[in-house]
């Protein structure tokens, strides 16, 4: 492929994601900035969320230091569809959505120094469910809705220091909007009403990287990783609206009045919410084109998040944390009699402690996935695979998730900045 077909592919996908809707259907992206989206791509995601390992082909945008091992030009995509079963003790629903997940371009530009740039969705507000509170005269029903999201777009640089030693940065630019409505219908009242808040949303945010790899025997590779990311804050430019209305048969709203809220008189026009910092360290052992496997573990300070626009004493925010044991499996990657020998099988589990905290409950979520990646003209591949797992709990009224995520990804390779011979 050529850089012209290169370029253009990557306008096409920086296009989608732009104008894409990000989805995600699930009553916990109501807390915080929405459900927080991995940000590494899909031969990752199929080694439970494992970022530790790196190659000359493969671009890792979890840890920048990694761009130095780059050796070709490497233009990645992912994409996913995903099944979502909730369950509280009223029942269960089952949604359907699907997103891109990453698009991202990443080259070597000197000797030991790679450059990346690239969109992905940072995170994902989506939800739409109900509650009846019978308790108290008159009963109460409530409806929440809330959609949108935040985006990142990045750049991140890579140079090897010396032997195997990587250090890395990466500056990522965060934009986007949120919608999230609140309605309240009393028993015996025709009308009701609503409280919608929309939030415009940016800021920036610094990554810093280490990579470490070195032979401890003929055929054995150790590796390791770090990446810190500091605490920051996002600009967030808000308005609020007080509505009365009621619900058509088929559930739609019809609004009948609307007054704008003056958020100036309330401090609340221009907010920051913090977002909190997150610091990653991996491990892992392997042999080179052979096999490989890893351990990463990331603590996330979530306790220092903060919205003040939006507020719930329901929800409290703790410090969180992730476990990623993963790796993956080549038959004989030079095979020239199967072509299932070369294909990369990939494995993994990752366990999170989300940081929310709803009713004295922790929020968990544990999945394991599986996937392939299948060797194309090249060096490129596509890889497939899928993620099930459950986030939740029925404890204190709270609500169980049941997920499956069929998610593909593609990496096409070449070499730029080559200078071609002429005889």
């Amino acid at each position: 492929m050529n850089k012209k077909s290169f370029i253009t592919i990557l306008i096409l996908f920086v296009s989608l994601m732009s104008f894409g809707q990000r989805t995600t259907n699930s009553p916990y992206s109501y807390y915080g900035i929405g459900e927080l989206n991995f940000a590494g791509n899909a031969e990752e995601r199929f080694m439970g969320r494992l970022g530790v390992h790196a190659d000359s082909i493969r671009l890792n945008m979890q840890n920048p230091a990694s761009l130095a091992k780059l050796q070709y030009t490497a233009f990645t995509a992912g994409f996913s569809l995903k099944s979502n079963q909730i369950t509280s003790k009223s029942g269960t629903e089952k949604t359907q959505s699907s997103a891109v997940d990453y698009v991202a371009l990443g080259f070597p530009i000197y000797k030991n120094l790679g450059l990346s740039f690239g969109l992905l969705p940072y995170s994902s507000v989506g939800y739409k469910f109900s509650s009846l509170s019978t308790g108290n005269s008159p009963k109460k029903y409530n409806r929440f809705e809330g959609s949108g999201g935040v985006n990142q777009l990045f750049t991140s640089l890579g140079y090897t220091l010396y032997k195997g030693l990587s250090v890395g940065a990466s500056a990522k630019i965060f934009f986007g909007n949120t919608q999230m409505t609140t309605y309240e219908l009393k028993e015996n009242v025709e009308l009701f009403t609503s409280e919608n808040n929309q939030s415009t949303l940016r800021g920036a945010a610094l990554s810093l990287g280490l990579y470490y790899e070195k032979p401890v025997t003929k055929h054995l590779e150790v590796n390791a990783s770090l990446v810190y990311t500091p605490q920051t804050k996002l600009n967030s430019n808000n308005t609020r609206s007080i509505s009365t209305g009621n619900f058509a048969s088929n559930g739609s709203v019809v609004i009948r009045d609307n007054i704008n809220i003056d958020l100036n008189a309330l401090n609340l026009s221009s907010t920051k919410i913090t977002l909190p910092s997150q610091l990653e360290l991996g491990l892992g052992l392997g042999q080179k084109r052979k096999w490989f496997a890893g351990m990463e573990y990331t603590h996330i300070s979530s306790e220092k998040f903060s919205n003040p626009l939006i507020t719930s004493s329901k929800v409290t925010y703790e410090n969180g944390y992730q476990v990623a044991i993963g790796g993956f499996f080549i038959p004989q990657y030079n095979s020239f009699s199967s072509y299932w020998k070369r294909v990369v099988y990939r494995a993994g589990v990752h366990y999170e402690k989300t940081g929310i905290l709803l009713n004295n409950e922790s929020i968990t979520d544990f999945g394991i996935s599986f996937g392939a990646s299948l060797p194309v003209k090249g060096f490129s591949n596509a890889t497939i695979g899928f993620e099930t797992g459950k986030r939740g709990t029925l404890s204190q009224n709270l609500v169980k998730e049941n997920y499956f995520n069929l998610r593909i990804g593609f990496t096409l390779n070449d070499k730029w900045f080559q200078k071609t011979k002429y005889q």
